[in-house]
């Protein structure tokens, strides 16, 4: 008999949600957002799309899991961009909790 183990991460995030109360799709990266964190979301993964002419390159952004629902946003995901070369992530790299479930099963 076979063991298996599952590991998931799970990634909780302050964010301010300013600019993702009107967010319809694609990658959002707000010149100006505030630090100000009044928003809890979970951070799911990343990824780089959507050709940025000044980075000669496509844009790297984080995926947000909000509990707006699925008609919001991207089926309930936000996009933002992500970098060290961003100005203001709003908040999202400020306060970060990291929680990790183990499930082990056998075959």
């Amino acid at each position: 008999m076979k063991s298996l183990m599952h590991v998931f991460l799970f990634h909780a995030v302050g964010i301010n949600a300013a600019y993702m109360q009107t967010y319809i799709g694609g990658v959002s990266c707000p010149y100006i957002c505030g630090r100000t964190l009044d928003h809890g979301v979970l951070l799911v993964g990343y990824g780089a799309a959507g050709f940025a002419p000044i980075r000669l390159k496509d844009k790297p952004y984080w995926i947000i899991k909000n509990s707006w629902g699925e008609n919001w946003g991207e089926n309930g995901y936000y996009k933002i961009c992500r970098g060290s070369n961003v100005r203001n992530k709003c908040g999202v790299d400020s306060m970060v909790s990291t929680v990790s479930a183990v499930h082990t099963s056998k075959e």
